[in-house]
């Protein structure tokens, strides 16, 4: 048991993230069959909107279901039953075309991404240690993020007039079941009651709340509804899925220059920053609206999808800066539920919305979240000193949010400190 502590199972670990690999592929190939497959069938574009606040009001459920599940069965057992349900949202999407049925499966999709990556990396932080955990888990971040965008780019080489997409995605999920189920990695203690608490955190830190409902919604509203926008330009499959990729390059080339920056200056500052790139790609977008080449699209939307995610990861950073650290295990579950709660209520906006307005709508939602943000950002700057730069530590993910509606993860960069967070969402 010793050597076991000193030499962490490097090859019992990397069949964790072998499965999440697997997983990331499937997720992403649905996530862009989805949209994409509901246009080809004539619904109207606010019917595949309806799908995201689905998952991410199903993700929400995933935030208290996982720890449940965690503390009666353990980490192993969970992990395959939340592969099971992907699977089960799956097929329900292969066997019916009923939109409803489709809400029901994507909340279901919700529910398992979010426990899936609680339970993975619990179980990882568990497992290795201090030295080794950054790396770790930056591999499972860096490795899931491109893989997801990889399969969403798929799309573009299968047929989505016929079921080989969700046939796909339930193979590749079955497969992701054989590196657990053989696992030789020993499971993490039970985890403790999961502990909620908005009011302290506000206290502790407005922004880094705040930024994290505000952050859930814009970048599941903008992973969601890309493909959906790009669909009513007439862009073929394979375009979508080139642009679904190349918006998860974008959130690493943002994320981690501007990390690095919110340890030498004022993280608030940083704030202002992506906010005011997001600021700027939204309003290009407003302005030309369909005149785009599909060059700049992509670019357009990577640089956008990134300076959202920013957000999470500063927030976070800036909240953990301000917390004490027997604070950090409430800290980590209540802003996963701020997070999951805008990536509801705010898609859920944009969707209503289409009813009346053309798909761009969404875009002018974004701008408005954006700016509001950005200017409770300005207005605490005005009324308290910032936290202390000395000794900060830019650190890869040691935690992250499950995924975010486009299966696209927001598995955001936070602060070092955070090495323990995971657990408390468990």
């Amino acid at each position: 048991m010793k050597a076991d502590v000193e030499k962490p199972p490097v090859m019992a670990m990397s069949g964790i993230i072998a499965s999440m690999i697997l997983i990331a592929a499937a997720s992403g190939l649905a996530y862009a069959y989805v949209p994409i497959r509901l246009a080809s069938l004539g619904f109207e574009p606010w019917v595949a909107a309806s799908m995201v606040p689905s998952v991410a009001f199903g993700g929400l459920v995933g935030c208290f279901a996982t720890g449940w599940m965690l503390r009666i069965s353990g980490h192993a057992r969970v992990f395959m039953v939340l592969q099971a349900t992907f699977i089960l949202s799956y097929l329900i999407i292969l066997i019916s075309d009923n939109p409803i049925a489709w809400i029901v499966a994507r909340a279901t999709y919700g529910l398992a991404a979010h426990g899936i990556f609680i339970v993975a990396q619990s179980w990882l932080h568990d497992a290795t240690t201090d030295e080794l955990r950054g790396r770790v888990i930056t591999v499972l971040y860096v490795s899931f993020l491109v893989t997801i965008g990889a399969g969403a780019y798929a799309i573009g080489y299968v047929d989505i007039e016929s079921n080989t997409p969700m046939i796909l995605s339930i193979f590749i999920t079955t497969l992701a079941v054989f590196p657990i189920g053989l696992t030789k990695l020993r499971q993490p203690p039970l985890p403790e009651q999961i502990s909620v608490e908005i009011r302290k955190v506000w206290k502790i830190s407005p922004i880094g709340l705040l930024g994290m409902f505000c952050v859930g919604g814009m970048t599941f509203t903008l992973v969601s509804f890309a493909p959906i926008y790009a669909g009513e330009l007439k862009y073929s499959p394979a375009d979508i899925g080139l642009l679904m990729l190349m918006m998860q390059i974008g959130l690493l080339t943002i994320q981690l220059p501007m990390g690095v920056l919110s340890d030498k200056i004022d993280r608030r500052r940083v704030l202002l920053i992506v906010c005011g790139m997001a600021t700027v790609m939204a309003l290009v977008s407003i302005s030309t609206e369909s005149n785009l080449s599909f060059f700049w699209l992509v670019l357009v939307f990577a640089v956008w999808a990134g300076s959202n995610d920013t957000i999470y990861s500063v927030s976070c950073a800036l909240a953990n800066d301000r917390a004490d650290p027997k604070h950090y295990v409430v800290l980590a579950s209540t802003q996963m539920v701020a997070w999951s709660s805008g990536g509801f209520v705010i898609p859920l906006i944009a969707t209503m919305l289409l009813g009346f307005f053309p798909v761009s709508i969404f875009m002018w939602v974004l701008l408005a979240v954006t700016i509001s943000f950005g200017s409770f950002v300005v207005l605490r700057m005005l009324t308290r000193a910032p936290a202390p730069v000395d000794d900060r530590e830019f650190a890869p993910p040691e935690t992250a949010p499950l995924v975010h509606p486009g299966g696209l993860t927001m598995f955001s960069m936070t602060s070092g400190d955070d090495a323990g967070m995971t657990e408390g969402l468990s």
